[in-house]
């Protein structure tokens, strides 16, 4: 992968937190590319009618890097195994966050032009528990 790809991107969160459920799912276009040995996913999320947050995903084999600018900022370290540091950027100011991660898997298929990333781990605001997430991924090459 030496060009970048256009993708599209179908996200598909699940948060756990206290018994309950919440399900949600996005669906953007975005592109895929290398650099410097780690893959790069970049996409858009419409927050609301008029607030867009801009989002990175740098992926390495043992870490997953998520970055996440506009209405909402936010930078997050994932390694399996390990509890990472990160920052959440709110209207009151930053908060302290971590993530204890159980589950990473990427795969991408260059000749099909499909892949996935998935995720699940424990997120922690301010040392709290707020919840376990699986999020999903799935990518698919736009058509040329």
């Amino acid at each position: 992968m030496d060009v970048t790809i256009p993708v599209e991107v179908d996200l598909h969160t699940k948060i756990i937190d206290s018994g309950a459920t919440e399900d949600s799912k996005l669906s953007s276009n975005g592109t895929l590319y290398r650099k410097n040995g780690a893959v790069y996913l970049r996409y858009e999320e419409m927050i609301n009618e008029k607030d867009k947050v801009n989002t990175t995903i740098k992926i390495l084999t043992d870490e997953i890097t998520i970055i996440r600018q506009g209405a909402v900022s936010m930078r997050q370290r994932f390694s399996p195994g390990t509890e990472k540091e990160g920052t959440y950027e709110s209207p009151y100011g930053p908060i302290q966050i971590s993530t204890k991660t159980d589950k990473i898997d990427f795969d991408w298929n260059e000749t099909v032009q499909k892949g996935y990333l998935s995720m699940d781990y424990q997120v922690l605001f301010q040392g709290e528990e707020a919840g376990y997430h699986q999020m999903l991924i799935k990518l698919r090459g736009e058509e040329r």
